[in-house]
């Protein structure tokens, strides 16, 4: 399932404009227009803080992975997704409540034992346990996207019971084993989560780093927001200048972007050819002071170096610099 740490409410990128900050919390009531067809708020779970265009483009960007999750609950589609919105900053308490609800897993196969305690079901016959323990190894493994044969999950499950396991327990057996799935489902939602917040930052994570951190999310160890706090203090590190910004929030690449249009349309190129990763341009961006100290470049120091770099001189800008002076020198001596 997806997961988002943004803080107060998903941030989009962009930012919401100044208008849709002005209509925070126009009445969490929606219209009748607006309105589900199961009767449920056009906006299930939102709360004051959170702007609509903010919670559409959350879902519309998690579509693929969310989906499938409210295709196979179509009577409870707007409980679910209330349930996905209000816990996406913490996948295990997520994947605790969609567990404990019983929602219908996508493919079929609902389990309601959501407590996080010991794995017995009190009077129900062996046969029940080891269905009730199939459906929740199913649906954990679909959740985390882990591939398994129908095989491999009636023996799962056969060990679970037996064995007594706790959801803790199955979670410390299946997540290292999907922890190097590409398949849609939580780990690979929250890769591809950890790898854009490193982006924010401008620093480079490894996809290796990046399974490892979604493994520990999903099993509870460690959440996104710590993986953020530590990439916030990587950048903090990294890019001292820009230490107190980074602290409010602020990532390095929003504070660059500027910087990078002023590259872009020195150098006549498409702002997202200005790779912010690549150290070619990122130095042009930061400058040594006399002091040894490293800040933001200026303004105008950025266009002094793009037309120093050999693309400039291809630039319609440079033909008429070039012409330009052509033409005081004619006029100097008279030509």
């Amino acid at each position: 399932m997806p997961t988002d740490n943004d803080g107060n409410g998903f941030r989009p990128d962009p930012a919401p404009t100044a208008q849709e900050l002005a209509g925070l919390n126009q009445g969490l009531t929606e219209p009748s227009a607006l309105a589900n067809p199961g009767g449920g708020s056009a906006f299930p779970g939102r709360v004051p803080g959170e702007t609509r265009s903010a919670y559409k483009q959350w879902f519309e960007y998690y579509q693929a992975d969310v989906s499938p999750w409210l295709d196979a609950n179509p009577t409870r589609s707007d409980e679910l997704q209330a349930v996905i919105w209000t816990y996406r900053n913490d996948p295990t308490k997520m994947r605790d409540e969609v567990l404990r609800l019983g929602f219908t897993a996508p493919g079929g196969g609902t389990d309601g034992s959501g407590s996080r305690g010991s794995g017995s079901s009190g009077g129900a016959s062996i046969a029940e346990q080891y269905a009730s323990a199939e459906a929740a190894v199913r649906n954990r493994s679909r959740m985390l996207g882990l591939e398994l044969d129908d095989g491999g999950i009636k023996a799962l499950a056969k060990t679970v019971v037996d064995g007594k396991w706790s959801p803790d327990q199955l979670d410390d057996y299946m997540v290292p084993g999907a922890v190097n799935t590409n398949a849609p489902g939580m780990i690979t939602a929250t890769v591809n989560r950890v790898q854009q917040l490193a982006a924010q930052q401008l620093i480079r994570v490894s996809d290796a780093s990046a399974r490892e951190w979604a493994g520990r999310i999903a099993s509870g160890e460690m959440d996104l927001a710590g993986v953020q706090s530590l990439l916030q203090a990587q950048a903090a590190s990294k890019y001292t200048w820009a230490a107190s910004q980074i602290s409010q929030g602020i990532s390095v690449r929003d504070m660059l972007l500027p910087a990078r249009d002023r590259i872009a349309s020195e150098l006549e190129l498409a702002p997202e050819s200005v790779d912010l990763m690549d150290d070619k341009w990122i130095g042009m961006m930061q400058t040594v002071d006399d002091k040894g100290q490293t800040r933001a470049s200026t303004d105008s120091e950025i266009t002094m170096r793009a037309r120093k770099m050999p693309e400039w001189s291809s630039t319609q800008r440079a033909g008429q610099a070039v012409a330009e002076y052509a033409a005081t020198i004619r006029q100097y001596f008279g030509g």
